[in-house]
């Protein structure tokens, strides 16, 4: 044990102790995060390339080991490919993230680059050939799968530590929780290859969030990052090896819960939004959090407390019955839908309404359709305009509507519009119909409804031209709440039927009105 604590400690000094050399380093020699997007957050230079000096205090605190000889050591040094095959792999990804925060490489360039790394660590031995999955049991896998399977989880947990990276502290303290679960069960396993990396990684990390907390003097960098999310991708591969239970599935995803949830999410909403899965936004989880005014110390705090969790809840699967991991699971899973919820993410917002319109409205919304087509059926076959409104108000109702208003005019003869409300007499008499200017005026206000305003900034407005191919015959406007319920309605209908209908039985009642009226038309022609 004391070894083990001798371990931690080189790596937790060597890390405190060439962080601030490798700042200044990077200061003299200009190696700076200059916040040159809209995605980042700070606003002023700093120092990157903090994995580096991840890197050379995890090398030495296991190097270290060579100077002590007791049993641990003796079992390491009978097999050391494991462990080399971590540290070389770990170098190639560390040059990887160097040169991307040295030059810049695109989303294609690194993830073939990580994809590479990962198929030599294939080819050394670290691979997932089987899993024991909750409810399920042991499967073992066919090599192609295996591969398939080891490429995708190593190279997608390397970069959900580097998408996580946007806060002071947040991705370097996430990876100190996720190293600190496998190092727990690795010692609970007797795996104490995968044991010491992850106990010099924590070491590392620690010592370097001294520097990397809000206000950072240093980043991790792509460099740091990428390092570190391969690293615990790695450990938890070559733990998964010795796992029977379900430590080989759970344990891992749990580990990694807050960057393979923010991954996961973002992920699923740039495929809702048609947009590109590797282009950045503002929008993971931490910005979230920040766009509600929360400083980013409180955002890191906040977000450490998750990933506690998650790392408390991945601890209740070492040595349980097989029913406990799939309920933890279905908590957890649960929990974590109500909190995106929370986040107001715009589509989480749009996938809970889409599924309240496919299953609480459904009903509504097909009863509306419905009236509404029957209602546009009866407008397009009304010859007096009692008949036209009386199917309007079905379709105001059907839609919600709260006020309308409409002027017709048949070319502006002020003869013949007064001759079409001498037809509809006495049946308008339920409706708000005059005339004004030479103008037919329609309103109709919803029963029990307050006095409306029209100048109201509370309402919105549909403006329907009621035309036909020679003219203008006028206009109807339909009025709503903004803060009302969604439309409950397909609102195309108000376009594809409503408005042809109602030109249509426009344009035959002033037809009518015109046609029953000669001896206005014989007096006006002498």
């Amino acid at each position: 044990m004391k070894t083990y604590l001798v371990l931690f400690l080189v790596a937790a000094f060597g890390s405190a102790v060439l962080t601030p050399l490798l700042r200044r380093f990077c200061e003299r020699h200009a190696l700076l995060d200059a916040s040159l997007d809209q995605r980042r957050i700070h606003q002023k230079a700093v120092p990157r390339l903090g994995g580096v000096a991840i890197f050379i205090s995890i090398v030495v605190a296991l190097c270290s080991l060579a100077l002590v000889n007791n049993l641990l050591t003796q079992t390491l040094r009978a097999d050391l490919k494991p462990i080399l095959s971590v540290i070389i792999c770990g170098l190639l990804v560390l040059l990887i993230g160097v040169y991307d925060d040295l030059r810049g490489a695109n989303a294609t360039v690194k993830f073939l680059s990580l994809g590479c790394v990962t198929v030599l660590f294939y080819a050394l031995g670290g691979r997932i050939e089987g899993l024991s999955i909750p409810l399920v049991g042991q499967v073992v896998l066919n090599p192609v799968v295996g591969f398939a399977l080891t490429l995708v989880w190593v190279v997608g947990i390397t970069n959900a530590f580097n998408l996580i990276d946007g806060v002071d502290g947040l991705a370097t303290g996430s990876a100190l929780f996720s190293s600190l679960v496998l190092l727990t069960t690795s010692l609970i396993q007797g795996n104490a290859r995968t044991a010491v990396i992850a106990l010099a990684l924590s070491g590392a990390l620690a010592g370097f969030l001294r520097y990397n907390f809000n206000p950072a003097s240093i980043f991790l960098g792509d460099s740091g990052s990428l390092l570190v999310g391969f690293v615990l991708a790695a450990l938890s591969v070559q733990g998964s090896q010795k796992a029977s239970t379900a430590v080989a599935v759970a344990i891992p995803i749990l580990a990694f819960g807050l960057p393979v949830v923010d991954t996961s999410v973002t992920i699923a909403r740039r495929l809702l939004s048609g947009k590109p899965i590797f282009k950045g936004d503002r929008e993971h989880i931490h910005h979230m959090l920040l766009a509600r005014g929360w400083s980013q110390r409180r955002v890191a705090l906040v977000l450490y407390a998750v990933s506690a969790a998650f790392g408390l809840s991945a601890m209740l699967f070492v040595n349980t019955g097989s029913g406990v991991p799939a309920l933890i699971l279905l908590v957890m899973g649960v929990a974590i839908v109500l909190a995106l919820g929370n986040l107001r993410y715009h589509e989480v917002d749009e996938l809970r309404a889409s599924v309240k319109r496919n299953l609480s409205d459904r009903r509504a919304r097909a009863i509306n359709n419905l009236r509404i087509r029957r209602a546009c059926q009866e407008v397009s076959a009304a010859t007096k305009l009692n008949e036209l409104f009386d199917a309007v108000v079905e379709v105001l109702e059907s839609g919600e509507f709260i006020y309308a208003a409409a002027q017709l005019s048949c070319n502006g003869h002020a003869m013949v519009n007064a001759r079409a409300i001498e037809i509809a007499r006495p049946d308008i008499e339920s409706h708000d119909l005059k005339i004004i200017d030479g103008r037919i005026q329609w309103n109709w206000q919803r029963p029990a409804q307050a006095q409306i305003k029209l100048a109201d900034d509370d309402l919105w407005i549909i403006r329907l031209p009621i035309s036909n191919e020679h003219c203008s015959l006028g206009y109807l406007s339909l009025y709503r709440p903004l803060r009302s319920e969604p439309l409950r309605f397909d609102v195309s209908y108000l376009t594809s039927a409503f408005q042809p209908a109602i030109a249509q039985a426009a344009e035959r009642i002033f037809d009518h009105a015109e046609q029953s009226m000669p001896r206005q038309r014989a007096a006006s022609a002498g």
